[in-house]
């Protein structure tokens, strides 16, 4: 009774009972981080049709009227014209500047995909922990109101012997003592479980419910080696390492081609119109051919490749610290893992003996044997080991999706939540080919008048 109680109290309108699937697919819907990462995806999207943009035909109007006024002798003339025409260029050789450009736009994309995972294994890694730590935060609350209550029955027991004479004042005095004591531990409990939903409320959206036990944990590997493998290839630091330096290296060919000469064919047609001084209206076509090679760009171009250059290495010293942070993680995690299995079997061997020596010894005391403090301290010992016990199985939990994330194998997918996955194909898909349009403007417009208000 004094159980179902505790819940009902620290939970207040739960009607129904949350599983962890419950959370990570709420987490995974409802994340504001991870809706940003999408969008920054979705940015770096444009990156492609705005680098092949320039292997395509670039057509603009124009339009000009001029008059200027000549005068002399006899009379003051004013002549003026009026020009309109449709111009078109079109770019035919630019020594690789527009190819290194896509490539890339592409793996800058690829990068940015795999930043995207990595966003998803911390939200839901977040939901894991947060979803542990509310269920924890419950039991220790568990915990402390048994407390209180053995003790206020062991407070009026000892007031009770007290009255005939069997035991002394100091003996009540640290009975008291005690309880005040575990009232304390009792309202930091209560802040404890109000802190920990509140995280799980920044971590998930919403605040939790009853919260179901957690099923078992997801399988692993057989050893830690073979996670390691699996992280360096599947983690996703390492993929948008890899990424990241294949346009490094495209970058640099890109600021080497700069060097070169570019070749474009240009035309236009239009009206060309005078006033009755100058001459007659007429139509006018041209068509021509322009191309150009720097000779001296006062060291501008030089640097410029000078600069990618140490960009490569820069990429390549991340991607070596990638899989370094990956190993490293892998085997913290793995080793927290096994910590907390070790932990798991003494903490709950210490506790069936920390109840059998409690009630032995609140027996003992009953005759004589043992003395008010004994009893407080054996209670405090059995409580204790409640409390390991309960922190040991919350850390094996986070522990073992903590390997899954290092490993690059938290994420919707393989964690089979049932839920629709994010494509990055569809935008990608529908803005590879630079459409016109195609962007929505009230969304800002909406945006901007909030911050206008």
């Amino acid at each position: 009774m004094s159980t179902a109680m505790a819940v009902a109290v620290a939970l207040p309108g739960a009607g129904f009972a949350e599983t962890l699937a419950d959370t990570l697919v709420k987490a995974y819907q409802t994340s504001p981080t991870l809706q940003a990462a999408r969008a920054a995806l979705r940015a770096t999207d444009e990156r492609l049709p705005q680098a092949e943009s320039a292997k395509k035909i670039q057509s603009q109007l124009s339009a000009s009227a001029n008059a200027f006024a000549v005068s002399d002798d006899d009379y003051v003339q004013i002549p003026d014209y009026y020009n309109a025409a449709l111009e078109a260029s079109l770019l035919v050789y630019d020594h690789g500047q527009t190819a290194a450009a896509i490539e890339s736009a592409r793996m800058s994309i690829a990068a940015a995909r795999a930043d995207l995972l990595d966003v998803e294994q911390q939200v839901l890694y977040a939901a894991v922990s947060s979803y542990m730590d509310v269920r924890q935060a419950v039991e220790f609350l568990q915990i402390a109101r048994n407390d209180v209550q053995v003790l206020e029955e062991q407070r009026r027991a000892i007031n009770n012997r007290f009255d005939v004479g069997e035991v002394t004042r100091t003996d009540v005095s640290l009975t008291e003592a005690q309880l005040q004591s575990s009232r304390a531990q009792l309202a930091d409990a209560e802040g404890n479980l109000q802190t920990a939903r509140q995280a799980y409320l920044a971590a998930v959206g919403t605040l939790p419910g009853d919260l179901e036990p957690p099923p078992p944990t997801p399988d692993l590997t057989k050893t830690v080696r073979d996670a390691v493998a699996i992280g360096l290839r599947s983690n996703p630091q390492i993929i948008s390492a890899q990424f990241a330096e294949r346009g490094a290296i495209a970058d640099f060919d890109r600021a080497l081609a700069a060097k070169g000469p570019t070749v474009s064919v240009s035309g236009s047609y239009g009206y060309q119109g005078y006033n009755r001084y100058q001459g007659y209206d007429r139509m006018i076509g041209q068509v021509g051919v322009s191309g150009s090679l720097p000779l001296t760009t006062g060291g501008n171009l030089d640097s410029v490749v000078r600069q990618a250059q140490q960009v490569v290495d820069q990429r390549k010293s991340q991607l070596q610290a990638a899989g370094r942070n990956v190993t490293q993680n892998v085997n913290a995690a793995w080793i927290q893992l096994d910590v907390a299995k070790a932990t798991i079997l003494a903490n709950q061997r210490q506790l069936d003996a920390s109840r059998i020596a409690y009630e032995g010894v609140v027996e003992e005391a009953r005759l004589g044997a043992r003395s008010t403090l004994d009893v407080l301290n054996s209670n405090q010992d059995r409580l204790q080991a409640e409390a390991e016990v309960v922190r040991s199985h919350r850390n094996e939990y986070v522990a073992a999706y903590a390997v899954l994330q290092a490993m690059g194998l938290l994420t919707a997918e393989h964690l089979k939540l049932g839920v629709q996955d994010y494509d990055p194909n569809v935008y990608f898909n529908q803005v590879r080919n630079g459409p016109r349009g195609g962007y929505d403007t009230s969304a800002v417009d909406r945006v901007r008048a909030r911050w206008q208000q």
